[in-house]
């Protein structure tokens, strides 16, 4: 597959996700709050960093040792920030 159609399928699929996570938030805020809202949200973030940076590296459809660690990296992030608002939202502080 050509570069230019992987970026054009990588472009679409960032704008799908990206739709699917606004309407997740639009729905789980209404219905339940922002518990639910970050526990819904969370996965749909991590495949869009994992596409992008992939993406921005070159590294998407390459088998290099740097794809598990740039994923791992963006899972340890997210995670920290999703600690940090549950952390907020517990308390009463955010």
């Amino acid at each position: 597959m050509t570069s230019e159609k992987l970026v054009d399928r990588a472009l679409v699929y960032l704008i799908a996700l990206t739709a699917l996570t606004s309407v997740i938030a639009y729905v789980a805020h209404a219905a339940t709050g922002l518990g639910l809202l970050i526990i819904a949200a969370a996965p749909l973030g991590l495949v869009k960093v994992r596409l992008v940076l992939l993406e921005f590296l070159h590294l998407r459809g390459r088998s290099s040792p740097l794809v598990p660690s740039v994923v791992a990296w963006a899972a340890l992030v997210l995670t920290m920030a999703c600690l940090k608002l549950i952390a907020l939202v517990v308390t009463g502080a955010g």
